[in-house]
């Protein structure tokens, strides 16, 4: 009911002419009237009608009198502010004086002018209609409140419904909701109806609450509720109500249940349908709104207790939350991740650059390595997505899941296959050291032999020498350092930028002895023909690629018995990276490529195999968003194609120019003579001054007698180790300390946390210089 809607009108007047007068006045003025001619038939109407906005009473009435009708009235709780208009031929002061005495709101005597009586009426109508739109404004208000301060959903639906029974001046009110899966509107909350809400529930489909839902609009049954068929509420009809209003809950368009509304003696307004449907769609926001913030806090709850890690940052990875799993995850207390770049936490020993470029899209996922607070790197699978908030800021959900357990599964399982390849590839290499180093003994003995002579050496002849010499030691060295690395992979490595082309050739140049040593002993040959066309960057590890290729590389082979032609092929597709492998063998029969995929699947189990391999390169290609295919033909031969998604950032490259340094007084510290002598030379070629020690002990004496800028140590020394001497040194003064070791990749940075520098065994010239560079940058010379 609004302000503007027609007010509705009782006149109380026993003279016909007078009556008609007035009701066709004030129906003039869009009022809607019922006219009686008695006090007694007045109150008979207002029982049925309290809902009436202006009673207009004359006071000489046959019966009971126009001053008996106000003061019955005013008793009535119902009736005590419904404005009374007296209009009277008594017009002493003493008749006026008791009519406003007794309770009327205005006196108005005959004869009177229709202006006037209209203009009084207006005013009483329309101070009725504001006093019932400040308690509809006043009930909404607490429903609201409710909303904010009671937490309980059956407790909410209790204090609506006594919320709307007293705005409706109800004696009865449900609320029933809709259970879809039992097609039943079932009683939530009810008063006036008796205790059990069982009694309130009925079919879905059965009786005027069907017919609110399906047309979503109020339905009103005014009078003779109880004994009506449509009234399907059983304890609606057992409770003889007299009038009932039904009102659908309605949540985006959808009916969630309906609210009910019942009066025993009294009918309703049928005004209140614009009120009703205020009410109900009010309680059906509140109630949608409570189940969200239910929902919300169950979720906040799962998300703080689930094991896996949830962080929530804005668009510049800054947290806004953690929850207590991420927080033990790197062992860091929530509240001071708050406001701190959760990429901070990203290990070093992979590509951080690059994994911040690729997260940087909408969705990503992949595994990446955390730094706890002790200092450990913890393997994660990180699913990474974007979401906009209602204010339309953009944040990023991660959700962290620590795959170490994974990681130390897969890490056995690669480790055992090296194993069962690492015997005849030792022996392919050992026959590939052995042809590099048979010029390197020949010319060192040839040029000692002349040399103890007195024999002249032609400089062209010894310049010669000294780069066969060069170069066989130096493949040696690089093959023995592939070796190393296939057989004893770092203990935790994250995702770099890695090129495909890259990871082929070594795997090539450790192999390929091995196969041609096979080939060799059985008197068949292998062609082998790569070609390496432009092919962007990938995210991976570098040894798990490898050895997902070895795998296929040696299944190709072993599908070759006569020998034949490999062909392997890297290039660059669209945005993404691409290596085929083909052979020339017996290829497969459509049954075994369904199945060669699968673990433990094999056709080689009389030649050793295990039906692991292809499963493994499977994996590893898929974990790094890769996808990895087969075709092939018996008799012709099989190709696997492995594609990758590129990723943006740039290949480190190495300096054009070795960094011209300034001289440097070092403190070089090596157990073993020959290797001293080496590395005390390179330094001194270079311009340093070197001073030099055979132990820890004897470096630690010369420390603190010697100004030195750099400390130049052996890690593994008898007595007290590199790492050990690192610590003393630092303890003393805060010189730079660079590490040389033959264990270079499997140091552990907590361990090494004194070492400033790690350069690997064997070293070079270049390696020493570029390794001082960065330990002393502040001794590089520009230019």
């Amino acid at each position: 009911m609004s302000l503007s809607g027609a007010g509705r009108i009782v006149v109380v007047e026993d003279n016909r002419d007078t009556a008609t007068l007035l009701h066709d006045l004030l129906v003039a003025e869009g009022y809607e009237v019922e006219s009686v001619p008695t006090g007694e038939a007045a109150l008979e109407s207002l029982d049925r009608t309290p809902d009436m906005d202006l009673v207009v009473l004359d006071l000489m009435l046959p019966g009971i009198t126009g001053y008996e009708v106000i003061e019955r009235m005013r008793a009535r709780p119902q009736l005590v502010a419904t404005p009374i208009l007296v209009l009277s031929a008594l017009s002493s002061p003493s008749a006026r004086i008791r009519g406003l005495r007794d309770g009327a709101d205005d006196y108005m005597t005959k004869p009177f002018l229709p202006e006037e009586l209209v203009a009084r009426t207006r005013t009483l109508v329309t101070g009725r209609l504001l006093s019932r739109r400040t308690a509809e404004i006043q009930a909404l208000e607490e429903i609201a409140e409710a909303a904010l301060t009671v937490s309980d959903p059956d407790a909410l639906l209790g204090k609506m419904v006594e919320i709307v029974a007293g705005v409706f001046g109800a004696d009865a009110a449900a609320i029933l909701l809709l259970d879809e899966g039992r097609r039943e509107l079932r009683g939530r909350a009810a008063i006036g109806l008796g205790g059990d809400l069982r009694r309130v529930s009925m079919p879905a489909n059965a009786g005027v609450a069907a017919i609110a839902l399906g047309s979503l609009a109020p339905v009103l049954i005014p009078d003779g509720a109880a004994a009506d068929a449509r009234v399907a509420n059983p304890a609606i009809r057992a409770g003889g109500f007299r009038s009932l209003m039904v009102a659908p809950l309605i949540v985006g368009g959808t009916a969630i249940g309906v609210l009910e509304v019942a009066r025993r003696v009294r009918q309703l307004d049928p005004r209140a349908d614009r009120l009703l449907r205020i009410v109900a769609d009010r309680i059906a926001v509140t109630m949608e709104h409570a189940r969200l913030q239910a929902e919300a806090r169950k979720l906040a709850d799962v998300v703080r207790r689930i094991g896996e890690g949830v962080v929530v940052t804005d668009v510049h990875d800054a947290v806004i939350f953690a929850n207590r799993a991420f927080a033990e995850m790197v062992g860091v207390p929530g509240e001071t991740l708050r406001g701190r770049r959760w990429t901070e936490l990203l290990a070093t020993s992979q590509d951080v650059a690059a994994l911040t470029t690729q997260m940087r899209q909408a969705s990503w996922q992949g595994e990446v390595l955390l730094i706890t607070r002790g200092g450990d790197a913890r393997p994660v699978l990180v699913s990474l997505s974007t979401a906009t908030t209602a204010e339309g800021e953009v944040e990023r959900i991660g959700v962290f899941r620590d795959v170490s357990r994974e990681h130390e599964l897969r890490f056995r399982l690669i480790r055992e296959q090296k194993f069962r390849t690492l015997g005849s590839l030792a022996a392919g290499v050992a026959h590939n050291i052995n042809n590099r180093l048979t010029p390197v003994l020949g010319w060192t003995e040839m040029l000692l032999e002349r040399l103890d002579a007195a024999e002249a050496i032609d400089p062209g002849e010894l310049v010669h020498a000294l780069r066969v010499i060069n170069q066989g030691a130096s493949d040696s060295v690089e093959t023995v350092r592939r070796l190393q690395e296939y057989s004893r992979p770092a203990r935790v490595r994250g995702p770099e930028g890695v090129q495909l082309r890259d990871v082929l050739e070594q795997l090539l140049t450790l192999t390929r002895p091995q196969w041609d040593n096979e080939a060799a002993r059985r008197g068949i040959r292998y062609e082998i023909d790569l070609k390496a066309e432009p092919a962007p960057l990938i995210l991976a590890v570098a040894s798990e690629i490898r050895e997902a290729l070895l795998n296929i590389l040696e299944n190709a082979l072993a599908a070759m018995p006569s020998g034949g032609r490999l062909t392997l092929h890297v290039r660059g597709e669209d945005d993404r990276a691409v290596v085929s492998i083909a052979d020339t063998g017996r290829g497969m029969s459509p049954e075994v490529q369904r199945l060669a995929f699968e673990p433990f699947f094999t056709t080689r189990s009389s030649e050793g195999g295990s039906g692991l391999g292809l499963s493994l390169a499977q994996e590893i290609v898929h974990r790094y968003q890769g996808s990895i295919g087969v075709s092939s033909r018996e008799g012709v031969g099989t190709t696997f194609t492995l594609s990758f998604p590129a990723i943006t950032a740039e290949a480190a490259r190495p300096p054009a120019f070795l960094p011209n340094l300034e001289s440097l007084r070092i403190l070089a510290v090596e157990d073993e003579p020959e290797v001293l002598d080496v590395v005390r030379a390179l330094l001194a070629s270079a311009g340093h001054t070197v001073v030099s020690a055979a132990s820890g002990r004897e470096a630690l004496e010369l420390f603190e007698r010697e100004p030195v800028d750099v400390v130049v140590t052996d890690l593994g020394m008898p007595g007290m180790t590199g790492l050990a001497l690192a610590d003393e040194v630092k303890r003393r003064r805060p010189v730079p300390v660079l590490l040389l070791t033959g264990w270079a990749d499997e140091l552990d940075a907590v361990h090494a946390r004194h070492v400033d520098v790690v350069l690997p065994k064997p070293v070079t010239r270049e390696l020493l210089v570029v390794g001082l560079a960065k330990a002393v940058p502040d001794r590089v010379r520009e230019g």
